[in-house]
């Protein structure tokens, strides 16, 4: 059994993985949560991964603040939505899945520990304690949203942090209950681990895992920590690519990904357990990939599933990747490449010009649930801001924006015959996907070519080939679709919200705060601008979960494609 399990573990086995292990979660759904665990908190571990924790620092000291203050009025804001809950109905799905989620991850935990540690005010203790004790009596029987694996990861990672860094401002007998219900909470996450999900479930549950290893003592604690590592070192090898970029292609799982092992990192540091020289080394490549998925203000480039708001800050986790591994997140110019990830780009500090494109596969072939229809898609900065972006994403179970968001015309690419590159359909489900034939970015004596292909799912004569070029200070974006004779071809080119669009004879100009642009498309035959129109839902800009603004999407037409060349240059007219 032992050899077969393993067997299944190897990388040419991937894709058959969830078909074996579904039936695994079939199996948890039936178990109860664990029975209460009578386990001590390892006391002069827990010292040293205080003191790490403090280290760490607040981040936004302010946002810490206010957000404390809010939970201490009974507000809570996720995915920009505020419910007042004074007392929380822990039992009831409030909102949404995943508004309800949140809700149960705790992380304002932290922003009530951070805010206590920062004014010393015991009012945000008692909230915590408030609110830790109705979770606890609650949900005492194991059932309902919080105890299902994910958020019980997160919540088990938060109330272990909130716990050291609140200390003895937390009463004794409220400290024995937490602690008897973390140990209870991981040796029900033992059991529950997302073998059927896998990716960054996975993840966050083994994170969690040697996290609970480290606070407690005893046998079960150490096989926490011994079963979570093992597993964890094993994923790290798999998840992060050897480019640095994290396999679901998403700069925000990327970058949560990349938070959770360097604070893993630092605490195994803290207690004095060794990390594998190849993890680290490995996850210091995440570190330097992340500066190509995001921009230095913080801001991250929005392809497939990412949005802003929901993962670490970039300040925070330069700051943790100083301290885990030496180094941060290293600034970058000129052309470079995450050739296994798929993302090819170039970086221009002197001007503020930045592009990246997606060349990548559409996610791990077992778990493309946040791969979307955008390749040869870009987001392309110009004068130091966002101008050309992708849609982003608004929220994911239910959420009315998101068929669009996953579409081809959601994203700076051709559609061919209005048909989509991969086969997606509900929430988090991709059946036949495009193919990629090749990519590859040159360096040129006035900036960068990069040239792409992919074959769509629908028919494999078809290859759409682009080629995105800076010249003289210009952009130009040229695109051949052969294997598609006469079929009608949609290319689209999304602005940012901000932008204010003018047609004129010959192409379209394009007015933003501090910069100003013209897009003059060749070889096509009608242009239209659209903006937050709903059927069919087209020129949306969805930069965080439950946002949805309306901004010009411009779609370029060829009526019968020939085979030949067609596109549009970008030209800077003004910059900031």
């Amino acid at each position: 059994m032992r050899r077969a399990l393993l067997y299944l573990r190897t990388a040419r086995h991937l894709r058959w993985r969830q078909w074996v292990y579904r039936p695994v979660r079939r199996v948890q759904r039936l178990l109860p949560a664990a029975p209460a665990a009578a386990l001590r908190v390892d006391e002069v571990r827990a010292a040293r991964m205080a003191e790490a924790v403090a280290a760490w620092g607040p981040g936004d000291a302010e946002g810490r603040i206010r957000r404390a203050e809010e939970v201490c009025a009974g507000r809570f804001t996720f995915l920009n939505h505020t419910e007042a809950l004074p007392s929380p109905d822990w039992r009831r799905r409030h909102v949404g899945h995943l508004w309800s989620y949140n809700l149960h991850y705790f992380d304002y935990a932290l922003d009530l520990a951070w805010a206590f540690r920062l004014r010393g005010d015991p009012r945000f203790a008692r909230r915590f304690e408030e609110l830790a004790e109705g979770w606890i009596a609650a949900t005492a029987d194991g059932a309902g949203d919080g105890w299902e694996p994910y958020p019980l990861s997160l919540r088990t990672v938060n109330w272990t942090q909130a716990l050291l860094l609140f200390g003895d401002a937390l009463g004794s007998a409220f400290r024995e209950r937490l602690t008897g219900s973390l140990a209870r909470q991981l040796a029900t996450l033992e059991r529950r681990l997302e073998w059927h999900i896998l990716a960054n479930h996975l993840q966050k549950n083994l994170c969690a895992l040697a996290t609970g290893g480290l606070l407690f003592e005893g046998a079960a604690a150490e096989r926490w920590r011994r079963v979570g590592l093992r597993h964890l070192w094993r994923e790290v090898e798999e998840q992060v690519l050897p480019d640095g970029g994290h396999f679901e292609r998403s700069p925000m799982y990327h970058a949560i990904a990349l938070g959770d092992l360097l604070e893993l990192l630092l605490l195994l540091r803290a207690c004095g357990e060794p990390a594998p020289p190849a993890a680290v080394e490995r996850i210091g490549r995440m570190a330097d990939a992340f500066d190509r998925l995001s921009r230095p203000d913080g801001s991250l480039h929005l392809l497939n599933d990412s949005a802003g708001g929901i993962a670490p800050a970039r300040d925070r986790l330069d700051a943790l990747a100083r301290a885990a591994l030496g180094h941060g997140v290293v600034e970058t110019d000129g052309v470079w490449e995450l050739p296994q990830t798929g993302f090819l780009g170039y970086t221009a500090a002197s001007t503020g010009e930045r592009l990246i494109v997606d060349c990548g596969a559409p996610g791990p072939p077992y778990q493309p649930g946040h791969a979307h229809c955008g390749l040869l898609g870009f987001e392309l900065d110009l004068g130091g801001r966002s101008v050309f972006v992708d849609s982003g994403v608004s929220g994911y179970d239910g959420d009315p924006f998101r068929e669009y968001v996953r579409s081809t015309r959601a994203h700076n690419t051709v559609a061919v015959a209005g048909r989509e590159q991969s086969e997606v359909w509900g929430t988090f489900r991709l059946a036949r996907r495009a193919v990629v034939l090749y990519a590859q970015a040159d360096a040129g004596e006035e900036g960068c070519r990069i040239r792409a292909a992919y074959r769509p799912f629908h028919e494999r004569r078809i290859v759409h080939h682009r080629t995105v070029e800076r010249g003289a200070g210009d952009w130009t974006v040229t695109d051949r679709v052969e294997g598609a004779e006469d079929a009608p071809l949609q290319s689209y080119l999304h602005l940012h919200p901000e932008a204010a669009v003018v047609v004129e004879d010959g192409g379209i100009t394009a007015r933003l705060p501090g910069v100003t642009v013209h897009v003059e498309p060749f070889g096509t035959d009608r242009l239209d601008v659209v903006r937050g129109a709903r059927d069919p839902v087209q020129g949306w800009y969805c930069p965080e979960f439950g946002c949805a603004v309306p901004a010009a999407a411009i779609e370029m037409h060829v009526e019968r494609n020939n085979g030949g060349v067609f596109g549009y240059r970008i030209r800077t007219i003004r910059g900031g």
